[in-house]
């Protein structure tokens, strides 16, 4: 296996990687019905480009949502006024042919921020170390099982991935020559990661602390200015409006943005019901996410991060460290994908440390068995890459995670197939995601909630995430007859057991 040398071969190569998980995403849209935030963030999206407004729920920024709305929109799709955003969401994707094609063109809207957030990638180990890191940072990037799964969903997480990451690579270019170009592209970066998810103003506030030091005071001027632009960046997203904010007792631009962080903040304060290595808790873990990602990424990737303790990837290194240590202090425990910008960081500085092990006989061939082991660790669980876990959960992931982790609803088109194979007509089940087949007008067998210390005759569907974090039902013992996906679990009992 050759690696590159020239820029213009590394990015030959990298858009082909770009290309081939373009593919890998694309070929998912169908199989898995929405999850359940997406009919939310089409919803809200809608109403962004229908009316202009952006009055349902706030906790997001409106970015990501308006790119999934704008394929349906496209197609004629109009926003018409409903009880709240889940509801309208399930109108606008209707059911049938219409529901796979609406759904579809929802999710090709976020397939421009996987590009963008692989051209960062890709820019950023060029940079630091030359075309054979770029190389390998865009591949592992590229077949990452997290990093495809969101790429395939109307959520705000991959959006935060492209823009948190520019807006620390352009950081770094910026604090070499604060130029007023540089200024500009940074403000601008910045603004684009607060438009996609809050999360990323503390994940970049903490980032550029710790990368750019005391550069930030060095550069304080040419800094206001980006901050200004980045404000004024908000202002445009937010249609330029203007209200009053009552906890600030102020009128405001972007107003629906700071009642939206105030919102997201408390929603933290009040914590959410979280599973992790079989406990559950109403406020979540601190450590959830140093435990989770551990689960949640190949381990070829692992078995890089301790040669990346070398000079060229201490930036992409403190950038990655500084989302992991805000990450200790939220209590919404619901998914690794709360810190996804966390691997545009590793991926980056898995490359450069892999790069120089290509000039040695030996240890080049341990970088191949490594990037191909990392390869086939996702392409393995195709088409499941958002319940990827790798090596070290085994066959039991259940007993680790849970929640967008491994089960956010996904599969409920799969179970109503395999019911149909099976020529069911009722099933017992209580869905994590009750609104394929009980709301949104989909054929599916009758569904009964049953009694969560028996299981009733006939087939019991029990939902991982309803299970491992509600306790509901209670008589599973982790060893199913069936499967659908690794979300959804099946036993059909002719005379049921008593527990």
């Amino acid at each position: 296996m050759q690696f590159p040398s020239s820029t213009r071969a590394a990015a030959l190569f990298a858009m082909f990687m770009v290309l081939a998980g373009s593919v890998r995403i694309v070929s998912t849209y169908t199989v898995f019905n929405h999850t359940i935030d997406e009919p939310d963030h089409l919803a809200a999206g809608m109403e962004y480009l229908s009316t202009g407004r952006y009055l349902y729920e706030d906790q997001h920024p409106p970015l990501a949502r308006v790119f999934g709305a704008l394929g349906p929109f496209l197609a004629g799709e109009r926003f018409h006024p409903g009880p709240d955003a889940y509801h309208e969401g399930y109108r606008i994707l209707g059911w049938g042919a219409h529901y796979d094609r609406t759904l579809a063109l929802a999710r090709a809207g976020i397939l421009m921020f996987f590009w963008i957030a692989s051209a960062v990638v890709f820019l950023w180990a060029l940079r630091a170390s030359g075309a054979s890191a770029a190389v390998i940072a865009t591949f592992l990037f590229t077949t990452l099982p997290p990093v495809l799964a969101h790429s395939g969903l109307v959520t705000t997480d991959m959006a935060a991935v492209a823009f948190t990451g520019a807006a620390a690579f352009a950081a770094l270019r910026w604090a070499e020559i604060p130029d007023r170009k540089r200024t500009i592209l940074f403000g601008v970066c910045l603004g684009l990661a607060a438009l996609s998810k809050f999360s990323a103003i503390p994940f970049l506030a903490v980032a550029l602390l710790l990368m750019l030091r005391g550069k930030l005071w060095h550069h304080r001027r040419p800094l206001a200015g980006a901050i200004a632009i980045a404000l004024a960046v908000i202002w445009v997203g937010y249609g330029f409006s203007f209200a009053r904010v009552d906890y600030l007792h102020l009128r405001l631009p972007a107003p629906r943005f700071f009642t939206g962080l105030q919102t997201l903040w408390a929603h933290n304060a009040a914590g959410h019901a979280a599973y992790l290595f079989g406990a559950r808790s109403s406020t979540g873990f601190w450590y959830y996410y140093p435990a989770a990602l551990p689960l949640k990424t190949p381990l070829p990737m692992l078995l890089l991060l301790p040669l990346c303790f070398r000079r060229k990837a201490v930036q992409p290194v403190l950038f990655s460290l500084a989302i992991l240590l805000c990450s200790l202090a939220s209590r919404i425990n619901i998914g690794t994908r709360h810190v996804l910008p966390i691997y545009v960081g590793l991926a980056v500085a898995c490359g450069i440390a892999a790069a120089p092990l290509l000039r040695h006989r030996v240890a080049r061939w341990i970088v191949v068995a490594l990037l191909l082991w990392h390869m086939a660790s996702g392409a393995l669980q195709h088409p499941d890459y958002l319940s990827y876990t790798n090596e070290l959960a085994g066959s039991h992931p259940e007993n680790f995670l849970a929640d967008s982790d491994l089960d956010w609803g996904q599969d409920m088109k799969r179970l109503a197939a395999f019911l149909e194979r099976a020529h069911a007509t009722e099933v017992t089940f209580v869905p994590f995601n009750r609104t394929y087949g009980v709301l949104a007008g989909h054929v599916f067998p009758e569904m009964h909630p049953g009694d969560t210390a028996y299981p009733s005759p006939g087939w019991n569907a029990v939902s991982v995430s309803v299970w491992k974090i509600f306790g509901v039902p209670s008589w599973p013992d982790g060893n199913p007859q069936a499967k659908v996906g690794r979300t959804i679990f099946l036993w059909n009992f002719k005379t049921p057991p008593r527990v």
